[in-house]
């Protein structure tokens, strides 16, 4: 009898263990209104910018779906407040897309593109194509999420002028 029960057990605890995790939150509506905030004032902005550095790798596709975004910042710096054995970054962006780009820095630790207000329109749509490279490269289940940058590109702050 007890060898029929281990028998019964152990490949349901095996099965239990072995299925995938769970699928991570959808962070997109977050994240959108944390994008909208970085242009509201410069308090909500400050506060914007530290959550979505703090919602850490999760996070990415749903940052780079919103490269390209226009809208001047209205605090032209940005402090991020460094970890153990770090000094503290300052961070100089003019429009939402730059202060992403440091969020995107902060991350993952990779700059794609000079972090400044001073990028010509064909830098800046050089530096969101390669962020959604990167983005598909490393989180191919939301490739779709990674690409809205790239349909955002034609009126906004990253359009290739002729």
């Amino acid at each position: 009898m007890k060898r029929f029960i281990g028998c019964v057990v152990l490949p349901f605890s095996a099965a239990v263990f072995a299925s995938p995790p769970p699928a991570p939150p959808d962070l997109g509506p977050l994240v959108a209104r944390l994008v909208d905030a970085t242009a509201s004032d410069s308090t909500s902005q400050a506060n914007a910018f530290r959550v979505l550095i703090g919602l850490g790798s999760p996070a990415v596709p749903y940052v780079v779906s919103h490269l390209g975004d226009p809208r001047p910042l209205p605090e032209r710096s940005i402090w991020v407040q460094a970890p153990t054995g770090r000094w503290d970054t300052q961070y100089h962006p003019w429009y939402v897309h730059d202060g992403l780009l440091a969020v995107l820095k902060e991350i993952t630790g990779y700059a794609r593109a000079p972090l400044s207000g001073h990028l010509l329109p064909s830098q800046r749509a050089r530096s969101v194509r390669k962020w959604v490279n990167y983005c598909v490269e490393r989180y191919p289940a939301q490739a779709d999420v990674c690409r809205q940058a790239l349909g955002g590109m034609t009126n906004s702050v990253v359009a290739v002028t002729p």
